[in-house]
Parts: C-alpha cells; sequence; structure tokens
C-alpha cells in the first residue's frame, strides 16, 4: 500500500517486502486516496491495473483494509474472484468499524468481505472470537498473534535498565504530559517539546525514522509503553495486535501494558513485561524495581526478538495460510 505516511502502511510494506522477497510472491500494489473522486470508468480501470499480473490458479492475500472503504474492497474482490480457481486469503491488520465510531455501520459490509475469502488470517484468537460472534463464517482461520519488525541490532550491546518511560507516537500524549509527576521515572516521548510539560520529568525526542529511533530506544533501555486514554482505542487494543508493541521488543525494552491485551499470556509466560490497570501503577512498579528484575526481563526479550527481528512471524503465517489452503 502507498499513499499514507502511517504505521498501517509500514506494516502492509513490510508483509509485502517479505512475502516478495522471501518467499517468492508478486506485489500487487494499491493506492490509498479518495476512491469517491474516481468516475465508474477510472475506477474500473484502477483495479485492473492493480490485478494485471493476475493468472488463473493464482493464490492472492488481499491485506486489510486498504483504507479506500468496504465497497472498494468488494470490487476488487469481486475482480480477482472472476479468474478461474482463484483462491483469495485476507489478512486482517485492523477492523476499521472498531477503531472509529463513524464508521461503525460499515462491520457488516467488512464482515461479508471476509466471509468471500478461502481462508482468513485474523490478528488473534480474542479478535477471531469477536469476529465470529459478529457472523464470521470462514472455516479456515489462522491467528497472526505478533507482528514482525524487521532490524539489526548491536548484539553485543542491550538495553541498560533505566527508569524511563517511552510511548511511541502521537495519540494520547496530551493526558500522559498532563498527569506525569513522577521525579523518579521519567517519560519519553517521540513527539516536539509542549509548553505544558515545562518543569516536568518529561523528554522530547522528537520525530525519528524507524532505525534511529529503535537504536535511541536500545541505547537508553527503560521501557515501551503501549496505552491509550481513548474509550474507544482501549476497548480495541484487547482485541488488536499493535505494531508499536513489536517496535519495542524488537529494539530490545520490555513493554508497560493492560492486563487486557491479546497478547497477554505470551507476555506473561515469556517475561517480556509489566500489566497495569493505570500509568501511576506502572510509575510506582518501576520506582521500586531492582535491577536484577529488570534484566529477568530484557533476557526474556532478548530471546523472543529474534523472531520480530528476522521476520519469523510474517513468513510462518503466510507459509501456514498457503499450507492450510491446500491442505
Amino acid at each position: 500500500m502507498n499513499g499514507q505516511a502511517s504505521t498501517a502502511q509500514v506494516a502492509q510494506n513490510m508483509v509485502a517486502k517479505i512475502a516478495r522477497e522471501q518467499l517468492g510472491f508478486t506485489e500487487m500494489g494499491i493506492y490509498n486516496y479518495n476512491v469517491a473522486s474516481d468516475s465508474p470508468d477510472k475506477l474500473s480501470g484502477r483495479l485492473d491495473g492493480i490485478i494485471a499480473g493476475l493468472s488463473v490458479d493464482d493464490v492472492v492475500i488481499l491485506q486489510s483494509p486498504t483504507w479506500n472503504g468496504a465497497r472498494f474492497e468488494h470490487l476488487l474482490l469481486d475482480r480477482i474472484k472472476a479468474y478461474r480457481n482463484v483462491k483469495v486469503i485476507v489478512f486482517i491488520h485492523d477492523v476499521v468499524p472498531w477503531m472509529n465510531a463513524d464508521a461503525s455501520g460499515e462491520l457488516t459490509n467488512y464482515i461479508k468481505l471476509y466471509n468471500r475469502c478461502d481462508l482468513v488470517i485474523s490478528p488473534n484468537q480474542k479478535m477471531t472470537n469477536r469476529l465470529r460472534e459478529c457472523g464470521l463464517m470462514v472455516t479456515k482461520v489462522i491467528n497472526q498473534e505478533f507482528w514482525d519488525h524487521p532490524v539489526a541490532v548491536d548484539s553485543t550491546k542491550v538495553a541498560p535498565f533505566a527508569k524511563r518511560v517511552t510511548f511511541i507516537g502521537l495519540g494520547s500524549t496530551k493526558p500522559l504530559i498532563e498527569n506525569w509527576d513522577s521525579e523518579q521515572v521519567k517519560l519519553v516521548l517521540t513527539t516536539d517539546k509542549q509548553p505544558m510539560a515545562a518543569d516536568k520529568n518529561i523528554e522530547f525526542m522528537g520525530y525519528q525514522y524507524d532505525y534511529n529511533l529503535l537504536g535511541r530506544l536500545r541505547q537508553q533501555g527503560g521501557f515501551g509503553l503501549l496505552w491509550n486514554a481513548l474509550p474507544i482505542w482501549r476497548e480495541y487494543m484487547q482485541y488488536n495486535t499493535s505494531y508499536k508493541l513489536s517496535t519495542y521488543l524488537a529494539a530490545g525494552l520490555p513493554v508497560i501494558t493492560s492486563p487486557n491485551i491479546a497478547q497477554r499470556e505470551v507476555i506473561e509466560a515469556k517475561k517480556l513485561g509489566l500489566f497495569v490497570n493505570s500509568v501511576d501503577e506502572a510509575v510506582r512498579q518501576i520506582e521500586n524495581m531492582t535491577s536484577a528484575e529488570y534484566q529477568e526481563m530484557r533476557a526474556g526479550v532478548e530471546e523472543f526478538a529474534h523472531l520480530i527481528r528476522n521476520g519469523y512471524f510474517t513468513k510462518r503465517i503466510l507459509t501456514e495460510a498457503i499450507f492450510n489452503l491446500f491442505y
């Protein structure tokens, strides 16, 4: 996908790159744009261009959403299914109606889209269960569990124990800044400096390109915070698979997140971080933490991050999806 400057685009392009370069897939490029600006003829030509390389008996993996709307994805699927014996796997990255109240009426259309496919790659089992409750009927469903974040790191260095919490992104920074009052634990934000943070124990890193960001996180240590103050997003984070989670782990940082996260069992079993019900609780735990406790989590993260840094979740899920289509 192109046309965005977003984590969604980064995730889709990462999957496409691994599929293309390591598994021999051919990419079908999709551009995110204002679909309503197209005339019927122009839209038809655009769809023909997307599927120009398609042949009979092919397998297509549709990464959804395209962010062009459910109607666009149905029309694209119509074109794909016009080819004889083509099988379609839908790889669900996000369910838009659960992220945005304004799009809640589109849920039925997305469920119908998924049900037209031969196999579904779902973010995780909690998401699969919720989709089933909403009408998902496809028999073959497999779960992604974690995103990859391919990156080369200096394995001779590890994240140091530091009483600092890094929050990546722009969302939910205002309530974090307003409520941060710890003198022992530093909050680190990847935004420009904001006046409301004056005299607070807050560091502003500014925007960082991916490689620089992961290098700085690994060098400075501490924890990565996966959090959102907006009610709709706090609800959604119980079901989605967060790319940001894997960014922290790829950098070698233990994570701080809600106990309701879909990946709780793995995070708990592999000792990848802390579960808290509030940011204040996280601060208290870090204030009282020992170096030995941090090192235990860091060791768990370093072991697990080998999978994320080398693209193994993506390679596994794509290979397993193809295998299950024909097995």
